[in-house]
């Protein structure tokens, strides 16, 4: 079974929270702030995963997003997904997706905030 190319970008998205919540271990906050220049890039990689996951929906739907509501969703993913649901799907499974891409969020932080215990482990042990 071969995933589909929106997919393999939400593996990908999914895959950075862990990776950079186990750099965030190694790496030292910006004067002043609780996040690292790591954040800092991670969020601009998010935004342009967002939009790349639009883009490569409505193509494996044959859909064409209305206006420029995959560039909303890159610009302001918090915003812009639902958003893209909702212009792009019938209003109930807009609303069933953006209550998975809810989830997917609530997953990716906790793999952040696994991905920066296990780096603190190692750590430890070492």
């Amino acid at each position: 079974m071969t995933m589909n190319r929106p997919r393999w970008i939400l593996v990908v998205l999914a895959f950075s929270f862990f990776a950079v919540g186990a750099a965030d271990a190694f790496i030292s906050p910006l004067r002043g702030k609780d996040y690292t220049a790591l954040d800092v890039a991670h969020a601009f990689l998010i935004s342009a995963l967002c939009y790349a996951w639009c883009r490569a929906d409505g193509v494996a739907r044959g859909v064409v997003p209305p206006g420029r509501s995959a560039l909303f969703a890159g610009i302001f993913p918090l915003l812009g997904i639902p958003v893209y649901f909702f212009r792009s799907r019938p209003w109930r499974q807009a609303l069933v997706s953006t209550l998975w891409a809810a989830g997917f969020l609530v997953m990716g932080l906790v793999l952040a905030a696994a991905g920066t215990l296990l780096a603190e482990q190692l750590l430890a042990l070492g």
